[in-house]
């Protein structure tokens, strides 16, 4: 093989080029971000220093409502209706079902915690159930206008509650209210059935239309808060954490992955998700959250956390009441599908397009299949793997057919380029494709099969790591089919890479070299002179894998390692015993010797090469 050393230089300076820019633009973007959603938080919070302290969870004792005095006038008369109840203490209420635990605070009437109970899901570094956020980088307040005192929050009143109470069916309820007595209450009523991920949240007002300014965006829900790490790898865990959200009759749509994003959405909101890969938090709307909602993501700088989620949404109270449903679970099919929420399954991202139809009705349906009667998911990639490769098998045959008939032609292909060496392209395009016509080779038929593939390949680039049913599973020295296996844990960690070595990684690369090597030289050298050697882009490419794929979830470079083993077989079988090239030659050379109906592209092209020489001729006669 020749190395061309320019090839390579070239390659290495765009590659390096190619990731400073990424790098830049994510920092910028990031960047940008952080200053928008700051400058939107500090117009609906009040300064850090004011923020109420952590309140102690007492179970949810019950409280009484205060008599008015001098001093809850005063309060009164400086902080609007509900003044008297900008005092009192903190307190925390914990609703609990067989899935869920959900902590609320009492001062502001917010989500403080949610816990993923099932034992099924635990954080991978210490075994301990999942929390969906820090409670302490917590920020969630319900605001609203006050005709005289302005913009208020909800963190600084402290709600009257009489506990927790729970039905026949299990369900448990609690309410929270702003009462001032007189008739005008505010109230925040939180149900959780007897199981699920589901919270029910409904708000209502009484006599509060002459005080409140309910008109658009005057009632929001303004929620910010910091995704936990959960999982092995935390930059594999952000780039498949972000906003997802849909606007009421849209499809599902998300903010960036890679970098810092928002956006202000003009439609109503359906919903939106805080999603950190394999579970979500959402709170979502029947009817709608109102226009002019504000979404923003941001990748925090420290390890512990996946991405800083903020959003504001207005709601419409100007009608007395609003239902709200909190979703607190993980990102699996049958329990988003639950909810009846509308594209809400769309959160697992199995990709665009047909590459999410491939993943949606053909992998997913066949992986689950086997699931329910395989128990090891390493097998059941082994087999979804063998039968993919046996669906592509004739396309695999139509290929390598291909390839044996261009390897027969290419001594006229050579000759071809000889003799039209530093000549008219025209002329020799004209000659080559009269050849293949000729021969009845048709140089296409490589691309149609390779076009066909490609959707399947990427296919299995979205499914593995989308699919929460491989988190925790293991397979021989994979530990979490869900995340990167590791052989070696390395002292340090070397940018792009990682700082651990991969053995399936290793073996995928491998497997493609090899693979890659096969192919190659089963198919005719069609170089042209000045052009990049093939066989060195290619090499260059299997190595720079070994850096993208390393921090990749095992059971995706399994499945390549599988498939480029299988593939090797294939190849290797159907060149030794299905295809035989000295036929494909004696029929080649019979059809060289059958008259030829020229096509309507060769006649057009001949046209042009006619009128063209017939052009060159006119303006050499003109110089004479």
């Amino acid at each position: 093989m020749e190395f061309n050393k320019n090839t390579i230089i070239g390659l290495v300076l765009m590659l390096a080029l190619a990731f400073g820019v990424s790098w830049y633009n994510a920092k910028q973007a990031q960047e940008e971000a952080i200053l928008k959603a700051n400058t939107t938080q500090e117009q609906v919070n009040t300064p850090t220093s004011s923020a109420p302290s952590i309140p102690n969870d007492t179970g949810g004792a019950e409280r009484a409502l205060p008599s008015t005095t001098i001093d809850q006038a005063q309060l009164i008369a400086e902080k609007g209706i509900f003044g008297a109840l900008t005092q009192g203490s903190s307190e925390l209420y914990t609703l609990e079902n067989k899935d869920i635990k959900i902590k609320i605070n009492g001062q502001g009437a917010t989500l403080h915690s949610a816990e993923i109970k099932s034992d099924e899901y635990l954080r991978y570094w210490d075994k301990k159930h999942i929390q969906l956020w820090d409670s302490l980088s917590q920020k969630m307040n319900w605001t609203w206008m006050d005709q005289q005192k302005g913009l208020q929050f909800s963190w600084q009143y402290h709600f009257l509650s009489k506990g927790i109470t729970s039905n026949g069916n299990g369900d448990q309820s609690i309410v929270f209210s702003l009462d001032n007595g007189a008739g005008k209450k505010y109230n925040v009523h939180y149900t959780l059935p007897a199981e699920g991920y589901q919270l029910q949240c409904q708000l209502t007002v009484e006599q509060l239309q002459n005080d409140w300014n309910f008109s658009a965006g005057n009632f929001q829900l303004n929620w910010q808060t910091a995704g936990m790490s959960n999982e092995k790898g935390i930059q594999s865990e952000r780039s498949r954490s972000s906003i997802y959200y849909c606007e009421m009759d849209r499809d599902r749509d998300y903010l960036s992955e890679t970098a810092g994003d928002d956006k202000t959405l003009e439609n109503r909101l359906n919903w939106v998700a805080f999603k950190q890969n394999y579970f979500s938090t959402a709170v979502m709307a029947p009817n709608g959250f109102q226009g002019n909602g504000r979404l923003a993501v941001l990748t925090p700088e420290d390890s512990s956390h996946t991405k800083v989620y903020w959003a504001q949404l207005p709601i419409d109270l100007s009608g007395g009441q609003q239902n709200l449903t909190f979703f607190f679970g993980p990102n699996e099919q049958s329990i988003l599908e639950a909810t009846g929420v509308r594209e809400f399954d769309r959160i697992i991202d199995y990709g665009w397009g047909i590459i999410g139809w491939v993943n949606t009705y053909a992998v997913r349906p066949l992986f689950w299949f086997l699931s329910s009667w395989i128990a090891s998911f390493g097998l059941i990639i082994l087999i979804v793997t063998l039968v993919i490769k046996m669906v592509l098998f004739p396309i695999t045959w139509k290929n390598l057919l291909n390839g044996a008939k261009m390897r027969a032609i290419k001594p006229e292909l050579d000759e071809l380029n000889k003799k039209y060496e530093g000549k008219d392209a025209m002329e020799k395009q004209s000659a080559t494709m009269a050849l293949y016509k000729q021969t009845g080779v048709n140089p296409f038929a490589g691309c149609i099969p390779v076009l066909i593939q490609m959707p399947v390949l990427y296919a299995m680039f979205r499914f593995f790591p989308a699919e929460i049913v491989l988190r925790g599973k293991s397979f021989l020295w994979a530990e979490d089919l869900a995340a990167y296996d590791s052989i070696l844990d390395l002292p340090f960690d070397i940018p792009f890479y990682g700082d651990h070595v991969s053995l399936f990684t290793i073996l995928m690369c491998a497997s493609t070299f090899v693979y890659t090597k096969m192919s190659m030289s089963s198919q005719p050298n069609m170089t042209q002179p000045g052009m990049p050697n093939m066989n060195v882009m290619m090499n260059i490419f299997t190595f720079m894998m070994l850096f993208f794929f390393n921090s990749m979830p095992s059971g995706l470079t399994m499945y390549y390692f599988v498939a480029n083993v299988m593939s090797i077989g294939q190849m290797w079988a159907i060149r030794k015993y299905f295809i035989n090239e000295d036929e494909i030659r004696a029929k080649i050379d019979d059809n060289k010797q059958k008259p030829v109906k020229k096509s309507s592209f060769q006649q057009r092209l001949e046209e042009m090469q006619n009128a063209q020489k017939k052009k060159l001729e006119a303006q050499k006669k003109k110089l004479k």
